[in-house]
């Protein structure tokens, strides 16, 4: 028999079983709707199962709905389904292929109808959207693309009450086209909403003003904050073992619409306020259905990274994030890059279930800089998602001004790290996933693209080659930046090269370069002695503003 002879028989007989199963659980009243029979790789594949009538059980406690898949001479992977309708109608398995130009096989089953199988297959071509982003093996201390392999530099945005139902899908693609025209590549928010609803003045009595930290929502105006709208119910009063459906498929919008627009969606599960978090209380079963269900619901996704509480060593004890984590990585089959952000300090050092560090410090740059090169030797990207929101105070800290944002942000990087912007400038409802008037994201955007253009992932924090207050990242015999927070001057130590070195200056601020070779000396350039076998580089800011300075090597 030919080969192609061989393949249509095959072919026609997966048909076949295909069209009996369908007619199986037909038959206990259940329609399957199956994908299409090609898709990109790394995008979702997904089953609908629909139940002639509601299942009498609760549907999101009582009904499993489980799927194989399996690529042609590859490993089987494992996913879940979950309910999609409130009355329990709907199921959906979403699925994530990981290989281009490969056939995959499934097998659905429900305890429903025991003993019963749906199978199908699909093809999958080359990715057309955006890839997984995980950590680079070769410098764990950055991430990269999965599939190409590209760098990724993380760029993040803060958006914790995004996802309110107060915002309509319009403002939420509005934001994130902000952080597209700004560079912000990563938005963290909310999952499960904000539970810190205490404002009992009306609209009309709302004003914008006061002290932040002590104002009702934080700034926020009146019903522009519902404290839990993952879940049926009110305060003090919701029912964790039922999810709010609508309200799950506007967070399957808002990640879809991120991920069309190469920005990863880090889903923070869970923040204490109001003590909510402790009704559903931390591990039990209505704690670990949640986090489940995101897995179930959201893993697919190639976008989403997974933070397990926000300033959760706050109202968890300190083993909580392990085992939830360990939980997290054994349901995920995608193994989306996973971590908790504590306040303050890194509290697991290499434990496996983190993929990367995350902490929350504001202070000087010397400060934040060092508190990035504290972790230098896990082997594990590090970000910062809190080093301070931009307001309007000229010293650092939370409330700083564009200035402070932009140097603080620079100190971090300079030691190899990550951070997440926050825009609380007066006038800014904090939290509510609204564009602010920050001044501070067109300068970070210039700082994305600069560090782009370096190896970065190859390059290492060595303080130890400047002077003074300056900075360095360094690819010896390659390629040096140095960064000087209150501008001034330092000297670079470099090794030794055949045809010395060529001076680029950039302006943090602008992104304007100036070469040291043309430029007069005035503009900030002093290259003494520039010879071979010297190994010192004189570097004079031209002002006290912060500067920074590359230093390659002549070809």
């Amino acid at each position: 028999m030919q080969n192609s002879e061989l393949e249509t028989q095959n072919y026609v007989s997966c048909v076949v079983y295909f069209l009996l199963s369908l007619a199986e659980l037909a038959s206990a009243g259940i329609t399957i709707k199956s994908g299409p029979s090609t898709i990109p790789c790394f995008d979702v594949y997904e089953i609908v199962l629909q139940f002639d009538s509601p299942p009498t059980q609760n549907p999101f406690t009582g009904i499993e709905v489980k799927a194989t898949f399996t690529p042609e001479h590859g490993t089987p992977v494992q996913v879940e389904g979950f309910c999609d309708d409130q009355t329990g109608r709907i199921f959906r398995v979403r699925f994530c292929p990981s290989l281009s130009g490969t056939e995959y096989r499934f097998s659905l089953t429900t305890n429903v109808t025991p003993g019963e199988e749906h199978t199908g297959f699909f093809r999958t071509t080359e990715p057309q959207g955006m890839e997984p982003v995980i950590v680079n093996p070769q410098h764990p201390k950055h991430f990269q693309f999965a599939g190409s392999g590209r760098p990724f530099y993380h760029l993040g945005f803060t958006a914790y009450h995004l996802l309110d139902p107060s915002n309509t899908d319009g403002q939420i693609r509005d934001l994130l086209d902000y952080c597209v025209q700004y560079g912000f590549n990563k938005v963290r928010f909310l999952l499960t909403g904000y539970p810190r609803d205490t404002d009992t003045r009306s609209k009309e009595q709302y004003s914008f003003q006061g002290d932040l930290w002590n104002l009702p929502n934080y700034g926020a105006p009146p019903g522009e904050v519902n404290p839990l709208p993952a879940w049926l119910g009110k305060p003090h009063e919701y029912d964790f073992t039922r999810f709010n459906v609508a309200y799950w498929q506007k967070v399957d919008r808002a990640v879809q619409a991120m991920r069309q627009r190469g920005i990863i969606a880090t889903c923070i599960v869970t923040i204490e306020k109001q003590n909510l978090p402790q009704e559903y209380g931390a591990l039990t079963e209505h704690e670990q259905r949640l986090y489940r269900y995101a897995v179930a619901r959201l893993a697919a996704f190639s976008n989403v990274w997974w933070d397990l509480g926000n300033e959760h060593n706050e109202y968890r004890k300190q083993d909580w994030a392990p085992q939830i984590g360990r939980l997290v990585k054994q349901w995920d089959p995608y193994d989306r890059l996973c971590s908790a952000h504590g306040y303050a300090d890194w509290l697991y050092d290499n434990q496996p279930w983190a993929d990367f560090i995350i902490t929350q410090q504001y202070g000087t740059c010397a400060q934040v800089n060092g508190w990035a090169l504290k972790y230098e030797d896990i082997p594990k990207p590090y970000v910062n998602e809190e080093y301070g929101y931009e307001g309007s105070l000229d010293k650092a800290g939370h409330g700083m001004n564009a200035d402070w944002v932009r140097k603080c942000h620079w100190s971090i990087a300079m030691a190899g790290g990550y951070g997440s912007y926050g825009d609380w400038t007066p006038g800014t409802a904090f939290y509510t996933g609204h564009i602010g008037s920050g001044k501070a994201p067109s300068q970070l955007r210039h700082l994305r693209r600069l560090f782009e253009s370096l190896p970065f992932s190859s390059m290492r924090p060595q303080n130890e080659l400047v002077s003074g207050e300056a900075f360095c990242l360094a690819k010896p015999k390659e390629v040096y930046l140095v960064y000087l927070p209150s501008g001034g001057q330092t000297v670079l130590h470099t090794e030794p090269v055949e045809k010395g070195y060529s001076i680029t200056w950039i302006d943090p601020r602008t992104g304007e370069k100036t070469s040291a070779t043309t430029a007069p000396a005035s503009a900030g350039a002093s290259l003494s002695p520039r010879k071979r076998g010297q190994g010192q580089i004189a570097l004079r800011a031209q002002s006290s503003d912060d500067c920074a300075a590359i230093i390659k090597v002549e070809q």
